[in-house]
């Protein structure tokens, strides 16, 4: 998977130090259900009533 992303124009593998940077992103599982139309972004607030499950930076459906 790392292949195919670092194929995309202008992307870049981080070093180390950037990665120990890194703060917050999401879960797998988040990412996977986002993808799939089955989560949002949590983005620091309550989720809303369609989406009452949060876990790992989503907010998934039921």
């Amino acid at each position: 998977m790392l292949k195919k992303i670092l194929k995309l124009d202008g992307a870049q593998e981080l070093t180390k130090n950037e990665l120990k940077a890194v703060k917050g992103g999401v879960t797998e599982v988040c990412a996977r259900a986002l993808a799939s139309g089955q989560a949002i972004l949590k983005n620091g607030a309550p989720c809303p009533p369609e989406y009452p499950l949060a876990g790992g930076g989503c907010c998934f459906a039921d």
